[in-house]
């Protein structure tokens, strides 16, 4: 078990939090099963309010991002005063990135892309930021491994929501390639988050801007790439992006 924490003060607005919450959760194993991705155990959603709710019932002092296992494991544990603070930094950030009908967010030095059409920017974050953490716990309660998890994340963030289907995604995806290439460079094995998701992004890249001709439905077996994830080892989390982001620069000098 996985638990993110950061200590948060959010406007007062009232979101319905905790349905936006329990909806990705739903939906994303909804999802997993609909493409015959198995889950090893029967995962079970519960949202807290606080850091400080987690200590008076389980008792533990978990650090951020520390992977805690015990009698809860098969939980997924959202704090909503974490995810407060982070959906707060996102709607405020001046840097966001708007193309087209999308919009990009940097999460961890990686961007994200979000469907925004002409919907309301802010309830779309919401629902991003908490789809993507949502997934990443799934995927670190499947996988164990933060590496694994964040690739997973990214991975079915963007099938689920059909995010190959427009044009302007893989402009994001293309800075996030030269982004990429500094964290492989540096060959850090403290960025495995950003490396996971480094890895999802030039894969996909591959699959759907170079090799999809028409982009209605996906070309990448998603089933098949997160089953053989379960086989990488700890090595492969910096020889695998650097593996995969030279494939793509041949690929894209062979497609152009």
């Amino acid at each position: 078990m996985k638990i993110y924490y950061y200590h948060i003060v959010m406007s007062k607005r009232r979101l319905n939090l905790d349905s936006i919450i329990k909806n990705s959760f739903e939906g994303t194993i909804e999802y997993l099963k609909k493409n015959n991705i198995q889950v090893e155990e029967k995962l079970s959603l519960i949202i807290l309010e606080s850091y400080e709710e987690y200590q008076q019932k389980y008792g533990t002092n978990p650090k951020i991002h520390v992977g805690e296992y015990g009698e809860q494991e098969n939980d997924v544990y959202i704090i909503k005063n974490g995810l407060k603070e982070i959906i707060n930094s996102y709607i405020n950030d001046p840097n966001k990135i708007f193309i087209g009908n999308l919009v990009a967010i940097a999460h961890n030095g990686i961007l994200w892309p979000l469907y925004k059409n002409n919907d309301n920017i802010k309830k779309i974050i919401v629902k991003a930021v908490t789809d993507s953490i949502v997934i990443d716990e799934i995927g670190y309660a499947i996988f164990g491994d933060e590496w694994k998890a964040s690739a997973f994340a990214f991975l079915v963030y963007f099938y689920k929501n059909e995010l190959y289907k427009y044009l302007e995604v893989y402009k994001i995806m293309k800075q996030n390639m030269k982004i990429c290439e500094n964290y492989i460079k540096k060959k850090d094995s403290s960025l495995s988050y950003s490396l996971g998701y480094c890895f999802a992004n030039n894969f996909i890249y591959i699959h759907e801007n170079l090799l999809n001709k028409d982009k209605k439905s996906p070309n990448l077996n998603i089933k098949n790439i997160i089953e053989k994830l379960k086989y990488f080892s700890e090595k492969d989390e910096i020889k695998m992006p650097e593996a995969i982001n030279t494939l793509t620069k041949i690929l894209m000098s062979l497609y152009k």
